[in-house]
């Protein structure tokens, strides 16, 4: 029942790697409910979790592969004992191929999270500084225009 669960959690992430990848390549209209979510997803301890399940992958990748080495060395020489450690060794090299798996694409997941944040809030403040820009921009423009019309009444003044 463990090993359903890391082969579930596998699956789920690698759909989220795969949508998180694809997520450059979406129209607009696509993108924007996404980076919304994504900034507004604020995950309580978050950080904790995630080095908890880095540790529960850690030991359950050690414990198939500990197990996996135990049942390489057969010393008897019944035909259906060998079979038995066999058909367990095989067992415990597939659940740590799925341990592994899931422990690499949960670290890819979660940096992947990291710098897709990273990169919203720097085009968050991109956005906000080019604002900022236009407003000076319009700034200067108005005091050019007013200092030109400050010399045409200095100008009117000299002639008169």
């Amino acid at each position: 029942m463990l090993w359903l669960g890391v082969y579930y959690l596998l699956t789920a992430e690698t759909v989220v790697c795969l949508a998180l990848i694809s997520l450059g390549h979406m129209p607009l209209f696509i993108q924007r409910p996404i980076r919304k979510a994504i900034t507004n997803l604020h995950i309580p301890k978050a950080q904790e979790v995630a080095v908890a399940i880095i540790v529960v992958l850690i030991a359950l990748f050690a414990e198939s592969v500990r197990k996996g080495l135990k049942h390489s060395h057969v010393h008897t020489d019944d035909f259906k004992d060998k079979l038995m450690h066999d058909i367990k060794r095989l067992r415990n090299e597939r659940n740590s191929y799925i341990a592994f798996g899931c422990l690499f694409l949960f670290l890819l997941v979660t940096q992947m999270w990291l710098l897709i944040k990273r990169v919203i809030k720097v085009e968050d403040e991109k956005e906000v500084q080019g604002k900022k820009h236009d407003i000076l921009l319009k700034q200067v423009k108005n005091n050019t225009n007013q200092a030109g019309l400050v010399e045409v009444a200095r100008g009117l003044k000299v002639a008169e």
